[in-house]
């Protein structure tokens, strides 16, 4: 076992400074991976930061290579506000009209008498009307707010009770109707007296019977419907057959009957009566339907009609009023046969009921002219079919003809084509500054270790990155930018005339004439205000084109500028299997071999110390090992002289 020493006690040497320094030298590759670490994060950092601004140029180009980009925009003005407001679709033509409001649609409001607060109101059935909808309320009986408590949950649809109280002992209940106009008006009828009671309405006048239009069903031609879901109606045997005063429908068959074509009027109802079987039992459903014609063409409508004292019905009125109908639908859906009797028409009666004691608001529409013409309307909102491609919303009568201007509307678009510009300038900006390269940049090999020349490389070399773009000649980056000036100076075909083919004849281009070569070279771009918006407000649909068109009628966009910057811009923004997304993930690996490396060198370093730190304590030893036999030597040669001396 060595004896113990003190470092550089018999050398004379810092032993712990040199083991220091030899250390620190043998470490230099870890320095050199972990550099290359940080340089790897960077430049992570920079594909992301790279792939997030392509990211924001693809959402700025999608919105205008969309179909509701907003090229053809409209809007309204009107000379005087606080009059109309209103919307232009895309359809709207640019025309000046005149608008006069003579009068606004109202809500029909009722009220009744006073009475007093303590009051108790019979028991009873009452109907309230507005409209093509009606609501029979059953009332227990009970205090006037009881009975605004059993309007409000029974016919909130259509009416809004309300209660004032008008002194300590009196109150008064009113009702208010939820629709505009003058068919929306409330209508009461009172059989039991309870809204008289109420204070409500006077004396009531009974409902007339409705009446009733035959519907003559032929079955000699009857055309199976559905017959993929119904495959029986196919087969010859089970046609419809004629039987007494009706039509018989063999078990799980559907058919489509033509019948003489009748305009569906206010309140209309289907209805029909079928023969019971033999058990006196009737289907719980029957599917019912029509064929009705609209602008649009031919509609459908079925539905499972639900059996309701012995009849089974369809309002026709609440989807096909004012539209013929010209074929109804029957399926029969059970294992029986059913017999289709007494088929026809219901049409309300037109019902005065009892009236009202006192009409707060009359029931009334609106109306007004536009260029003369008097228009009639049961709102004053969102009126759409008075001005083909614009909506509508009247606010207040006018006392002199208002002049309204539907005109283009390039706000939108405009914005959107800053945002285009912008986003594009940003990335193309972004992608110079990252790959920019000094040319004059030499890389020092001179500290290179010499038994591995190359390993390690000199502090000016990280010193001369930083002179450069993070990602200085990668051409990934480099052909983005190449790419995206090819595709934004391109000319693309058009078929919309004036033909925009390039960014150039909107008012878009990398400078105007005269502009520096260096501008030029940059690719930024640049917009003509005054030519862009000379563009968007007279030949909108030639700037859609040039961003988007669809050459082979597919009804897909497939050329214009706008889709070539799209799949440009595809593999830098795709979250997988894209450039970005393979050179972050090539840095990650990068990074993880350099920490195991640096792990495993660690190792190496500890005992490289340790050997270094032994041996030179096995040479400290040595030294005072022979300096101890030096002096052992010295003192036994003066002992030999000092004794010659004395003899």
């Amino acid at each position: 076992m060595p004896s113990f020493t003190i470092p550089g006690l018999s050398t004379g040497q810092n032993t712990n400074d040199l083991v220091r320094k030899l250390v620190e030298v043998e470490s230099k590759p870890i320095k050199r991976w972990e550099k290359e670490n940080e340089h790897n994060k960077v430049q992570m950092r920079a594909w992301n930061e790279l792939k997030n601004h392509a990211v924001n140029l693809q959402i700025k180009v999608k919105a205008l290579t969309s179909f509701t980009a907003p090229f053809a925009s409209k809007k309204i003005i009107a000379n005087e506000e606080g009059f109309l407001t209103g919307e232009a679709s895309k359809g709207a033509k640019v025309a000046k009209q005149e608008i006069e409001i003579a009068q606004l649609a109202t809500k029909h409001k009722v009220a009744g008498t006073k009475i007093k607060l303590n009051s108790q109101l019979p028991a009873g059935n009452f109907t309230i009307v507005s409209k093509d909808r009606r609501v029979t309320i059953e009332f227990p009986g009970g205090d006037l707010e009881k009975l605004a408590e059993r309007i409000r949950s029974n016919a909130q649809t259509i009416a809004k009770p309300s209660i004032t109280k008008v002194d300590s002992e009196n109150q008064v209940l009113s009702l208010s109707a939820v629709q505009f106009g003058k068919d929306a008006e409330l209508k009461f009828l009172d059989e039991n007296g309870v809204l008289s009671a109420a204070g409500l309405v006077g004396g009531n006048i009974p409902e007339p019977p409705p009446s009733f239009i035959p519907v003559n069903l032929a079955p000699e031609s009857p055309v199976p419907y559905q017959p993929e879901k119904f495959p029986l109606s196919k087969e010859p045997t089970n046609a419809p057959a004629k039987t007494g005063g009706g039509i018989l429908i063999k078990p799980n068959t559907a058919f489509q009957f033509s019948i003489q074509k009748w305009t569906v009027e206010k309140s209309s109802i289907l209805e029909f009566t079928p023969s019971s079987s033999a058990d006196g039992k009737l289907p719980d459903y029957i599917g019912l339907g029509v064929v009705y014609e609209t602008k649009e063409g031919e509609k459908t409508k079925y539905v499972s009609a639900d059996q309701k004292n012995g009849k089974y019905s369809l309002a026709i009125h609440e989807f096909a009023k004012d539209s013929p109908i010209t074929k109804v639908i029957l399926a029969n859906t059970t294992d029986r046969e059913i017999a289709i009797q007494d088929f026809k028409i219901k049409i309300p009666p037109n019902i005065q009921g009892a009236p009202a004691t006192n009409v707060l608001v009359e029931a009334q529409d609106a109306i007004f002219k536009i260029d003369g013409i008097e228009i009639t309307r049961d709102t004053n909102e969102n009126i759409k079919d008075a001005i083909e491609g614009t909506s509508l919303t009247l606010m207040k009568v006018t006392q002199n003809p208002l002049t309204i201007d539907i005109t283009a509307d390039t706000t939108k678009a405009v914005t959107m084509m800053r945002e285009f510009v912008e986003s594009y300038n940003s990335l193309m900006k972004y992608s110079r500054d990252i790959t920019t390269t000094n040319r004059e940049d030499k890389i020092d090999l001179s500290n290179a270790a010499n038994d591995q020349p190359g390993l390690d490389i000199s502090a000016d070399y990280w010193s001369n990155k930083l002179k450069n773009g993070i990602l200085a000649g990668e051409t990934a980056v480099i052909r983005l930018a190449t790419s995206l000036k090819s595709a934004s100076g391109a000319s693309y075909p058009s078929n919309t005339e004036p033909r925009f083919k390039a960014l150039v004849d909107i008012g878009i281009s990398t400078g105007d004439p005269g502009a520096s070569l260096q501008q030029t070279k940059e690719g930024y771009l640049v917009i003509n205000e005054t030519s862009l918006q000379t563009a968007l407000t007279e030949y909108p649909e030639s700037v859609k084109e040039l961003f988007a068109s669809d050459t082979n009628s597919d009804n897909k966009p497939d050329d214009g500028v706008g889709i070539s910057i799209l799949e440009i811009l595809k593999p830098y923004t795709q979250f997988t299997s894209g450039i970005v997304s393979t050179k972050v993930k090539l840095a990650e690996t990068q990074i993880q071999d350099n920490n195991k490396r640096i792990k495993d060198y660690e190792g190496h370093l500890s005992n490289y110390e340790k050997k270094l730190k032994q041996r030179f304590e096995y040479m400290e030893q040595g030294v005072q090992k022979n300096k101890n036999i030096g002096n052992y030597l010295n003192n036994s040669i003066k002992q030999m002289k000092a004794n010659n001396e004395r003899e």
